[in-house]
């Protein structure tokens, strides 16, 4: 490769990483130059190109640094500029659309696209032969409806991933969980699947911050935990003007009120949850706020989603902080149908807790 070319072709891939895209080569010439790095064996690491799938290519140093979201988006990206008439659907579409989904669905990427274009994609890509109606532009990306997008996603998915969509499509969107119960029965009446997918609609709650809260609540419903309130903003108990939220919230079985964090690394490394903030800040922010958490009298039991997942310890941990429970809920078409209502009251509004030297003021963030 003449260094010219590689001059080139280097910045053509710092463009595409600083877009958050794979390189979609513009000329043959590239694509030719591009394949011949692919296949050198003795390449030093930085100089090492890979091709996640055909036609499209990143720095191996740059993709060994990205999170499976990242690199998901990326390849859509790159193919959406390679294929610009391609409808990206179900979780690449809805990736796109901010809507959170489970890591192991992004493994392959999810295309509505021509008879001819089928014979030809890689086994990473999977065509759907599926009717998209009116596709939709978002960040210069095809992708199917909204209510196509959450219904694809939703439909074949176990109830925790089903309802991490249900929840951020409220959060996102800001709709109410009946105007999505609405919206997916108007447009998919009869279809198969719709039956589950409204079964969720009705424990969606856009209050829930994170896909990873949406899971760990669901595995709760499922195994017979009390229903928590979600993200109860407190008063600062040291500055009037302050407040925190707290994720999960509990009354406990003694009368005492129980605070559930789940412990994620996202607020610890990524710059949206950060605040401009370095990682010390972070956290002596974190133990600021549980200290105050704890002048209430209240217990903080932190958790993180694998040991929601992991029975043994999930139990461990509930009878531990004495989080009320009852018998699992029965389950129509794969989705619980009854809980235990408890904790404090999760309905929107604000109200008051007599916890003896302590009142507690405290505020539900509304829908």
């Amino acid at each position: 490769m003449s260094r010219k070319v590689d001059e080139r072709i280097g910045a053509e891939l710092a463009r595409a990483e600083a877009e958050g895209s794979c390189l979609a080569p513009a000329s043959r010439a590239d694509c030719a130059a591009l394949q011949r790095r692919v296949r050198r064996r003795r390449t030093a690491e930085e100089d090492r190109i890979i091709s996640p799938v055909p036609g499209i290519y990143a720095r191996w140093v740059h993709w060994r640094s990205l999170k499976p979201p990242q690199r998901a988006l990326g390849i859509i990206r790159g193919l959406a500029a390679l294929h610009p008439d391609w409808v990206f659907c179900g979780p690449s579409a809805a990736l796109v659309r901010g809507i959170s989904v489970s890591w192991a669905s992004l493994r392959r990427t999810h295309v509505v696209c021509g008879p001819r274009d089928g014979k030809r994609l890689a086994a990473r890509i999977v065509r759907h032969q599926i009717d998209v109606g009116e596709a939709e532009v978002v960040g210069g990306i095809r992708v199917t409806s909204l209510e196509r997008t959450a219904f694809d996603c939703m439909r074949d998915a176990r109830f925790p991933d089903a309802l991490a969509v249900a929840d951020s499509v409220l959060r996102l969107t800001g709709m109410g969980r009946g105007a999505l119960r609405r919206l997916l029965r108007r447009s998919f009446a009869g279809h198969r699947g719709i039956a589950r997918v409204l079964a969720t609609c009705d424990w969606a709650d856009s209050r829930a911050e994170s896909g990873g809260e949406s899971v760990a609540r669901a595995i709760m419903i499922e195994r017979g935990v009390a229903l928590p309130a979600i993200q109860v903003r407190l008063a600062d108990p040291l500055d009037e003007d302050g407040w925190f939220r707290v994720d999960f919230t509990w009354l406990g079985k003694d009368g005492r009120p129980v605070a559930g964090e789940l412990d994620g690394l996202v607020k610890y490394v990524d710059p949206a949850f950060m605040g401009g903030l370095g990682l010390e800040a972070v956290i002596a922010g974190e133990r600021r706020r549980e200290a105050r958490i704890t002048a209430y009298n209240m217990r903080v039991a932190r958790f993180s989603l694998g040991e929601v997942v992991n029975e043994a310890s999930f139990w461990r941990w509930v009878r531990l902080y004495g989080i009320p429970f009852g018998p699992p809920p029965e389950c129509r078409h794969g989705v619980p149908v009854r809980a235990l209502a408890g904790g404090w009251n999760p309905s929107c509004g604000a109200g008051e807790m007599d916890l003896g030297t302590w009142r507690l003021e405290y505020q539900v963030v509304a829908a």
